[in-house]
C-alpha cells in the first residue's frame, strides 16, 4: 500500500520551540498553520482515511521539496535546474522538513512515526513550491 500526496506552496520547516520572556516555550504560529496545511493537503486527497490502515506496520517516508527558481537564472541556469544538473543549496534543511513534515501526520497518516523505519528527503528547483509526500509499507 502506498498514498502520495502534494503541498502546495513554500515549504516551513520545523523549528525549535521559542521562549517567551517569562520562559514559557511555545510553537510559532507559521510552523503551526504549516502542520495543519499539511494535514489538508492528505484529507483533500484521502478524505476516508484511517491511521490504522498503517497499524504497525514498518513505512517507508520519500520527501521531495521543490524550490521555486531565483529570477535571477538565465536561461540555460533555469533549463539545467529543471533537468535536475543544478540543486538548490538553500535553506530550509532536510533534516528540518523531514520533521516537520512527518510530525504533522503522526496521528493521522500512521498512528506514530516511530513506525518510518527509511526516510528520503530530496530538493529539487522547479517552477513553484511545493512539496511532495509518498508513504508505503516497506
Amino acid at each position: 500500500m502506498q498514498i502520495e500526496f502534494t503541498i502546495d506552496g513554500k515549504v516551513k520547516p520545523k523549528q525549535s520551540f521559542r521562549y517567551t520572556r517569562q520562559g514559557f516555550k511555545y510553537t510559532p504560529r507559521d510552523v503551526k498553520q504549516y502542520a495543519r496545511d499539511i494535514q489538508y493537503s492528505f484529507y483533500a486527497k484521502y478524505p476516508k482515511w484511517l491511521p490504522s490502515m498503517f497499524f504497525e506496520k514498518p513505512l517507508r517516508a520519500e520527501i521531495e521539496v521543490y524550490i521555486k527558481m531565483p529570477q535571477s537564472f538565465s536561461k540555460i541556469k533555469k533549463q539545467r535546474a529543471i533537468a535536475g544538473e543544478i540543486r538548490p543549496l538553500v535553506k530550509p534543511d532536510c533534516d528540518n522538513v523531514a520533521k516537520g513534515v512527518l510530525d504533522a501526520l503522526n496521528g493521522i497518516v500512521y498512528p506514530d512515526d516511530k513506525q518510518i523505519v527509511e526516510l528520503s528527503v530530496a530538493k529539487y528547483y522547479s517552477d513553484t513550491d511545493y512539496v511532495k509526500v509518498r508513504i508505503m509499507e516497506v
